[in-house]
């Protein structure tokens, strides 16, 4: 998770470094409406832990929307969309830890790779979206999640390896009480888990060049009437609406970035009509492309 007033803010997919190649691990403390408005619409191959510290804010997770509240622990599984939204007049602060599976061992060869992390790595394995203060064992998986924050931010001696233990001790939590499972009878894992990747990786390598919805639907392997109904139902918004919103974000990163004009970016960034780029950003940020250029500088 970022924030919007930085300058990495999060975009399909992201582009943060949720630590390096020998630490896959980093944590993000985020504060709704004063450093940013929406956590856009992303998603990263690292499975993400949340807790809401105080007060509220609307959440999307994969398919489901919810509603947070103070204590909610939020779980976002490898390879899953998800976006927050402030909602008016209200306050939310979050601390959240973004770990690479592989830090616990997915690519070993022992039985606990086999049978436990690497299926959750690959999407075989379902998760609740939200545990809440009622739910079975929420204080223990609450902290346990804290213990390892604090390893991670305090760092003390030989935290390396008391950061991967306490991170396992909570993936372990997790599983035993239940809260990642086999799907059950009459359910399946999310089946379409690797045809959104595929579809989302091209479109992040892509989204510069003209992008045709039945292209994606090829890559798919699904008909261009499945695919729309397929895309809006994983990411919450159709193909198209998800491609501008991609673009621009990573015009908004142009603009707080570069000196190029206006015009320049929309160009650069997919849009080669320079009034259709001004709405669709007036749509995402609430302002024209110059307004929030110079609000950003305001603001640095």
């Amino acid at each position: 998770m970022e924030t919007r007033r930085n300058t990495d803010r999060p975009a399909e997919r992201e582009k943060a470094r949720h630590g390096d190649i020998f630490l896959p691990v980093n944590s993000y403390h985020c504060l709704v409406p004063l450093t940013y408005r929406e956590l856009a619409l992303h998603w990263h191959e690292e499975m993400e832990i949340t807790l809401i510290r105080e007060g509220a804010s609307d959440y999307r997770v994969g398919q489901r929307s919810f509603r947070t509240g103070e204590g909610d622990l939020i779980l976002v599984p490898p390879y899953c969309t998800h976006s927050a939204f402030e909602i008016p007049g209200r306050t939310m602060v979050s601390d959240s830890l973004v770990f690479h599976l592989d830090l616990l061992g997915a690519q070993g060869q022992d039985l606990s790779a086999s049978r436990y992390l690497r299926p959750l790595a690959e999407g075989q394995l379902q998760m609740p979206e939200v545990i809440r203060r009622p739910d079975k064992g929420y204080e223990e998986i609450r902290d346990a999640f804290l213990a390892a924050l604090e390893c991670f931010q305090n760092r003390p001696p030989f935290y390396e390896m008391r950061l991967k233990e306490k991170l396992l001790h909570t993936v372990i939590l997790l599983f035993e009480l239940g809260y990642i499972r086999e799907p059950g009878e009459g359910r399946s894992a999310p089946s379409g888990r690797q045809q959104l990747k595929t579809v989302l990786q091209y479109i992040a390598e892509h989204y510069r060049e003209k992008i045709k919805v039945a292209e994606l639907a090829g890559m798919s392997g699904f008909s261009e009437s499945y695919f729309m109904s397929f895309f809006r139902q994983y990411v919450g918004m159709s193909c198209i609406s998800y491609i501008n919103h991609y673009r621009i974000q990573k015009a908004a990163h142009a603009l707080e970035e570069t000196s190029g004009t206006v015009m320049e970016i929309a160009m650069d960034h997919g849009f080669d009509n320079i009034s259709y780029f001004n709405l669709q950003f007036r749509r995402e940020f609430g302002m024209t492309p110059r307004q929030f250029r110079m609000r950003q500088k305001e603001g640095a």
